[in-house]
């Protein structure tokens, strides 16, 4: 229950499709969302080539996606990763994740490549696959708004491509109800590897739960717990973009690539100040009381944002300090289909390349820090390959390979994959946390407050992060939102009402375990080594600003010894392997 116990494979290749009944022992293994997920790539994608016909694209929803639980619009899309050739999991809120459980399936694995650009619609268990080639080539915001205008239905939704993802761009999204994006690590790239421009779901296949009257009774609790905290009251006014001016005042805010921690004019890039420039009005996901989204209207521009990341990479990291600056180039990402993380921390790279004056061609760009309309242009020929933006529109990790001249040391990712969140001069424990996580994202791991408390102590990073992430693992497995404050302790019993298992939060976390343990043999069997579990030189060189750090350099040799600590805390060896018994011990 709370499933539809349904699932579509899809080939794009011959056209054909099978629809199944979902296996009741994966759904009880691994959950759904990332764990489903990370478990079917396993079983049927186990080396893919990330832009081959074998790679799946697998939308992916969990037990709570589309119920009464609050922030039940979350779900997830699983791939391996062309930007880093790893294991990948990219969630987005919306109306998606619901429209594709009421289309009667919780997850839908698509292989293969058409000869010619198509879209997929799904409804109430039917399957088609419709020509779009008079779509190919247009934004992500036309795509959408075409597609909802041929396919009325009930409630039409869209997850689709722009010319980002048909270039191949290895850090393009696929958006979703124009406003949301599954956006990191390149799927929107395998999307149009396939030729797939468009998925359309909708339907009206109700939801039933295993214990409906103790469902809901838990849920009522469950969602007043939410909504009276105050974390969450605060995040609503102020949105994701709180972190402003909190990572402005404890000093790990991304700023002129990573070389600083605060930023000058971060007050003209803040939450209050969009707020009154950009006429920010309160919305919501489905189903979403939290509403931490704020909807943008200035000049011609309407858009959902821009959110804190948004705002640190393509703002503070790039040295604009213009709200609307910031907004204008969220829009161009959004419709072209960039990442707006990557493409921040990319556009903050060249121009760290344009001050050295490492490269001579710059198509007339004046990529100097601060430059909005440098930035934005830049973000263009980047999402259709033109000139100086080839160079840049793989990100960071292949552009360093490119220019040479000791660019890979301010070259902010790792193995692959741009940094995001904070700055780790200023926050050792996220540094450690983003450089062993399956990749390098604050969507693993966020414990910024942590190392700025009172008791938190530098030995306590390695089994901080070990225990977060495998509690997180199991957060995006049922999906619930990482803004919903609730501990696994209230979220259990919820989830047992909803789907008839017997889980406690002892056995969850150790579905969170085997993720992390399925994870790192994927990403080692495809070409990570314990050599790449490190951040980038820049901050081995540079004194950081904040936290244990303050003051001093970083310590490569201490640092790794954190790594090694972390790797012994998981019974894996010297080189960062799980061992046969670990992995058995695991269900592996």
């Amino acid at each position: 229950m709370a499933y539809t116990g349904k699932c579509a494979f899809i080939d794009l290749s011959t056209g054909d499709h099978k629809v199944r009944e979902a296996e009741k022992h994966m759904l009880e293994n691994y959950l759904g969302g990332k764990g489903l997920g990370f478990g079917l790539l396993e079983n049927y994608a186990p080396n893919p080539d990330p832009l081959g016909p074998e790679n799946p694209l697998i939308f992916v929803n969990g037990p709570f996606t589309g119920t009464k639980v609050q922030t039940s619009a979350r779900t997830c899309l699983v791939t391996r990763s062309p930007l880093t050739g790893s294991i990948h999991d990219s969630h987005c809120g919306g109306h998606f994740g619901p429209r594709l459980k009421a289309s009667g399936f919780d997850f839908v694995f698509i292989t293969g490549k058409s000869a010619e650009p198509v879209y997929l619609y799904i409804k109430n268990g039917n399957i088609a696959i419709r020509d779009a080639s008079g779509l190919w080539g247009k934004g992500i915001f036309h795509t959408n708004d075409e597609l909802k205008r041929q396919h009325p239905g009930i409630d039409p939704r869209v997850a689709c491509i722009g010319p980002a993802g048909e270039n191949l761009v290895r850090i393009a999204c696929i958006g979703v109800d124009r406003d949301r994006q599954y956006g990191r690590g390149g799927v929107g790239a395998v999307m149009g590897s396939k030729n797939l421009k468009a998925v359309v779901v909708d339907g009206d296949t109700a939801i039933k739960y295993h214990d409906e009257e103790l469902f809901t009774d838990l849920n009522s609790q469950l969602t007043k717990s939410i909504l009276t905290n105050e974390g969450v009251i605060y995040r609503r006014q102020k949105g994701t973009m709180k972190w402003i001016r909190q990572a402005q005042e404890y000093e790990f805010l991304p700023t002129r690539n990573f070389q600083k921690c605060q930023f000058d004019d971060f007050e003209q890039i803040s939450s209050e100040t969009c707020r009154e420039e950009l006429g920010w009005k309160d919305v919501g996901c489905y189903n979403c009381a939290i509403r931490c989204s704020k909807l943008a209207k200035w000049n011609d521009i309407e858009l959902e944002g821009p959110e804190y990341e948004t705002t640190a990479f393509l703002g503070s990291g790039c040295e604009i300090s213009s709200a609307k600056d910031v907004l204008t180039a969220n829009y161009i990402c959004d419709d072209l289909g960039i990442d707006t993380i990557s493409a921040g921390v990319t556009c903050s790279f060249a121009m760290e390349c344009y001050e050295k004056g490492l490269m001579k061609d710059w198509d007339g760009l004046e990529l100097v820090w601060g430059n909005a309309e440098g930035q934005q242009e830049l973000l263009r020929k980047m999402a259709f390959r033109q000139g100086v933006g080839a160079v840049f529109a793989d990100g960071t990790r292949i552009a360093s390979q490119k220019i040479g001249q000791g660019s890979d040391e301010f070259a902010i990712n790792i193995f692959g994959m741009e940094m995001s969140g904070v700055n780790p001069l200023g926050c050792l424990t996220m540094g450690v946390a983003l450089s062993v996580a399956d990749f390098a994202s604050h969507t693993r791991l966020w414990l910024t407050e942590a190392e700025m408390g009172p008791d938190f102590k530098i030995e306590d990073i390695p089994p901080s992060v070990v225990v977060g992430l495998d509690t997180v693992n199991i957060r995006n497995s049922m999906i619930v939102c990482d803004f919903v404050p609730s501990g696994l302790e209230e979220l259990v019993p919820v989830l047992n009402a909803a789907t008839g298992f017997d889980h406690t939060v002892d056995s969850l976390l150790k579905i969170g375990t085997r993720l992390t343990h399925l994870a790192r043999r994927y990403n080692l069997r495809n070409g990570r080594t314990h050599s790449d579990d490190i951040m980038p030189e820049r901050f081995f060189k540079e004194t950081s600003c904040s936290g244990f750090m303050r003051g001093r350099v970083v310590d490569k040799k201490m640092f790794n010894g954190l790594i090694k600590e972390y790797y012994a805390l998981r019974g894996w060896d010297e080189q960062g392997r799980p061992p046969v018994d670990v992995l058995k011990n695991y269900g592996l």
